[in-house]
């Protein structure tokens, strides 16, 4: 048994310091009052210099954490901490009943569970660490790009070309440029010289295609453009042997841009050049189109009219000379010398006298098609005596009587109607955005469109539903929507 040298309390041997006032305990045999448990420091409190706890006058151990407290400056250094339980020798005296394996077992747990906490912190840090290098790897490669460096060509870049948005004009990579007749062997005259003919006059053909636009929004297309070329380096002649979306307006406008382009010169021979066009709104649609035009070509016969072809017109002739009339001389009068011409303006009877030039076949069909207003949009060039009408009317009863007008001309044999409608195009436009309503599970809203707008109606659950089914109509066609009648559902306010 061990005793406080101060209260006199007894405690086990496995007990080393008192309760009560925190004295070192004593064995059975020990002095009553120890020397070196307790000193006379006077009536002041003393302060733990390991926790800070606050200790009576005289006490030499810690309450509250088991340090010897100092009785003067050059003794502050705090005797090591020892459990309850511990014997001087600082090991731990497990208490009766209690056997070393469970006492190695608890002492286990301690050290097993600092570990798993300290394996766990690690875990994660590792895990935060790898996180933040991998959103900065996404970060570099979505938000820089790779540069050419100076004289690197584009196909040494690694990175893949970005993709092309808006109207866009090129060859066809499917089909190559072709070229036939006298001077087809001449550098001059090469698939190279062709490209960069193409390459320079590029800028107007996409100016040509992005005016058709605005006339027919949905418009893609893909065509073989053939342009005779002269031994001096002008265009004589161009057609479109064919096209994939047949557009009367878009194919003039090309022929008549491109019969203004200029080769290099060579001595003698002509040659023809076939070149492989793509106008496209998105190049996605590319690989399509041209597959289309690649099945048109294999199954277009040598001998087939072309779609559309234009032939320079001849040099003007040159000015006949004024004719001056000499004044009326009176029958009485003495020859003399000659009269000097004079010039005078004509009178209208003379004027009228003047018998008019013979029109052509083109301006006689578009003088009957302009008296009517209805008509102002339409279009047409000659090819012989065939008419061939494209641009665009309200609905197929005007494309009709344009056809009619335009047949009852003289002179005309037949007539090609390509015309557009209003209401075609507006249809079109309302069956797609019709047709991503459903798809965003919006059935019950029905759509109208006429022109450039649309109008909304029909039945959803929330509000959120009707505004989106708005946000889906003016992405899925180039409309805005003016009318917007679309009903919740009584009950289904919150979505149920």
């Amino acid at each position: 048994m061990k005793r406080c040298p101060q209260c006199d309390r007894t405690y086990p041997d496995y007990e080393s310091f008192c309760e009560t006032d925190g004295s070192a305990l004593a064995g059975a045999g020990a002095e009553p009052a120890g020397t070196g448990a307790r000193i006379d420091a006077g009536d002041s409190p003393r302060e733990c210099p390991v926790c800070g706890g606050k200790a009576e006058a005289g006490e030499v151990i810690c309450n509250f954490c088991g340090a010897r407290l100092a009785d003067g400056p050059t003794s502050m250094q705090p005797e090591p901490v020892m459990r309850p339980g511990a014997d001087e020798s600082g090991t731990f005296a497990p208490p009766p009943g209690t056997s070393r394996m469970e006492n190695a077992a608890g002492g286990r747990d301690g050290s097993s569970g600092r570990r798993i906490f300290g394996a766990a912190g690690y875990a994660i840090a590792a895990a935060a660490a790898l996180g933040a290098g991998i959103w900065l790897a996404l970060y570099l490669s979505t938000g820089t790009t790779t540069e050419t460096a100076p004289g690197e060509s584009p196909t040494a870049a690694e990175s893949p070309a970005p993709i092309a948005r808006g109207p866009s004009v090129a060859l066809s990579s499917a089909t190559q440029i072709t070229v036939q007749g006298d001077a087809a062997g001449a550098p001059e005259r090469s698939a190279l010289a062709a490209r960069l003919a193409f390459d320079t006059n590029r800028g107007m053909l996409l100016d040509a295609y992005e005016r058709a636009l605005a006339g027919e929004s949905t418009l893609d297309d893909a065509m073989a453009l053939r342009l005779h070329v002269n031994a001096d380096g002008t265009v004589s002649a161009g057609s479109v042997r064919v096209s994939t979306s047949p557009n009367p307006g878009l194919d003039a406008a090309v022929v008549a841009n491109a019969m203004s382009w200029r080769f290099a010169p060579i001595t003698s021979g002509d040659a023809e050049v076939d070149y492989p066009l793509v106008f496209v709104r998105n190049s996605t649609d590319s690989a399509r189109i041209e597959s289309e035009l690649a099945t048109k070509l294999a199954a277009l016969g040598p001998a087939e009219a072309p779609e559309y072809a234009s032939v320079a017109a001849p040099p003007a002739a040159a000015a006949s000379p004024v004719v001056e009339t000499l004044p009326e001389v009176a029958a009485a009068e003495t020859p003399g010398p000659a009269a000097t011409p004079v010039r005078r303006k004509l009178s209208r009877r003379e004027l009228a006298a003047i018998p008019k030039p013979t029109p052509t076949l083109l301006e006689r069909v578009q003088e009957r098609l302009h008296s009517d207003r209805k008509f102002n949009r339409v279009k047409a060039y000659t090819a012989g005596t065939v008419v061939t009408l494209y641009g665009k009317v309200f609905d197929d009863k005007d494309k009709s009587a344009a056809v009619r007008m335009a047949r009852s001309a003289d002179g005309v044999t037949d007539v090609v109607d390509t015309l557009q409608t209003d209401t075609a195009e507006w249809s079109e436009m309302q069956n797609r955005i019709q047709a991503q309503l459903q798809s965003a599970g919006l059935d019950k809203v029905t759509v109208k469109v006429i022109g450039r707008d649309a109008y909304l109606d029909g039945e959803v659950k929330t509000a959120l539903e009707r505004e989106r089914a708005v946000t889906i109509a003016q992405s899925a066609a180039p409309v805005t929507v003016r009318g917007n009648l679309i009903r919740v559902a009584v009950g289904n306010m919150f979505g149920f």
